[in-house]
């Protein structure tokens, strides 16, 4: 979700109703039982880390490198924006236009795909202020590890602070839910990226996503494509439902909501522990974005937990993963405390450890990072051997073994991996290798992955 700018928007639609004092005969009864008669996948799941475009004031904004970040710093669950390039490409980053976050300028919608992947995503990031330009180049420690100019942190590589497609970011998290948000400048881009990415969810299996937009034209001509996707309403359906008990649109899942709204000298209080209760027994997930830097704080934190909230879209996500430790908030991977909430069954957690590969990093000298994604049950530290081969059967060749531990907690580690001699010899000749990449843990799922070497 936008932070701050979108606010009047909703602010408007909200005064209009209130005013209006809408009422309907469906009435939140209705949208109750409509809603409790499917299961809901975002109930249950409390309290979710949503690391909000990565966690954006920690890691540059909606790159590789933030989201893994994000991950592993206690994140549950990926944020992201998107919006399509001139050939039809959808991609993750928040603004309509580069210019905020990248060395580049103009719209996102005039760009081919690889000219957007040429432009440096991190050049404005500075940690702890997010995006800001115009300041000391020493205050920018990411800017040029796009081009290579500098040297990206251990486990990282280039391609890490560009600004990547949403069919990357779902292949290397097979296993983390992620909250997509339709953008766009104009009405009708909404909708051309609405089409574009309801063409993208028919050709993967992945289900553990809901879609969200504030325009709830983009959101109906998505679900219209791809009825099967979990949604989050727009400012229509949001408002309606909390203040004139009008069921939200077929396909809602959860309300996407900010603690707030402000009208001039009038704030409406928007996140309160009735309204989350209307929302969990109507059958819907609370999720909340914060629109002020100043509301990441313990106060904030305690207040949206105690009000029973399912989800917290966080700019801060090592900040908030404190406090969920420290306050032992349930957690949808077992960890935490008992839940007073009690809405929603969470699911059954597959025991054991169990991690999989999700990116092979391009080797320096005899050896690589390989990142790995944990799910299931999180509580206790797991670990396993990692790896690599190439082909099958007699011809088998291991490339590469290493090691990995995910600490308690989170969904994300880095572990490493050392060429055997057959490997390096594989690396020297070929720009480009085709590899199974397993874990040994509980269960060993291997993954066919790319591995660029050069």
């Amino acid at each position: 979700m936008s932070k701050g700018r979108h606010a009047l928007i909703r602010i408007v639609v909200v005064a209009a109703l209130a005013a209006a004092t809408v009422a309907t005969t469906t009435g939140a009864a209705g949208a109750a039982g409509a809603a409790k008669k499917a299961t809901n996948q975002w109930l249950g799941m409390r309290v979710l880390n949503q690391v909000h475009q990565g966690g954006e004031d920690e890691a540059p904004s909606n790159t590789s490198y933030a989201y893994q970040w994000g991950l592993e710093h206690g994140g549950d669950m990926i944020e992201l924006d998107v919006h399509a390039t001139r050939d039809g490409q959808i991609v993750a980053i928040h603004d309509d236009a580069v210019d905020r976050t990248t060395n580049g300028h103009g719209l996102v919608s005039s760009y081919t795909l690889a000219r957007l992947r040429r432009l440096d995503a991190a050049y404005n990031f500075i940690p702890g202020r997010n995006n800001v330009a115009g300041q000391p180049a020493a205050d920018y420690p990411f800017r040029g590890m796009r081009t290579g100019r500098t040297r990206p942190p251990a486990g990282f590589e280039p391609a890490d602070f560009r600004i990547p497609t949403l069919q990357e970011v779902f292949d290397a998290y097979p296993d983390i839910p992620v909250n997509v948000e339709i953008k766009g400048q104009t009405a009708q881009e909404k909708l051309r990226v609405a089409k574009l990415l309801a063409q993208l969810m028919k050709t993967t299996k992945k289900r553990d996503v809901i879609v969200v937009s504030f325009d709830q034209r983009a959101v109906d001509r998505f679900h219209q494509l791809a009825p099967d996707v979990d949604l989050a309403p727009g400012v229509d359906g949001e408002s309606g439902f909390l203040l004139g008990n009008v069921r939200p649109p077929a396909g809602t899942k959860a309300l996407q909501l900010p603690i707030t709204y402000q009208l001039g000298a009038i704030r409406y209080q928007v996140i309160t522990p009735a309204n989350v209760l209307k929302a969990h027994r109507a059958g819907y997930a609370v999720h909340v974005y914060l629109d002020d830097a100043a509301a990441e704080n313990d106060t904030t934190y305690q207040t949206l937990t105690d009000a029973c909230v399912d989800g917290v879209m966080t700019a801060d996500p090592t900040r908030f993963e404190a406090f969920l430790e420290r306050t032992g908030q349930p957690r949808s991977g077992g960890q935490g405390g008992a839940d007073h909430c009690a809405f929603g069954t969470p699911k059954p957690l597959p025991r054991g450890c169990r991690l999989r590969v999700s990116k092979l990093v391009t080797p320096l000298e005899s050896s690589l990072a390989v990142r790995v994604e944990r799910w299931g049950d999180l509580r206790g530290a797991c670990s396993g051997p990692i790896t690599l081969t190439r082909g099958s059967g007699r011809s088998r060749v291991v490339v590469a073994r290493g090691h990995v531990q995910a600490a308690a907690g989170r969904t994300a580690a880095v572990g490493s991996a050392r060429l055997t001699s057959a490997g390096v010899a594989l690396v020297r000749t070929h720009a480009r290798l085709s590899l199974g990449a397993a874990v040994r843990a509980t269960t060993t799922d291997v993954r066919v992955l790319a591995l660029s070497t050069r």
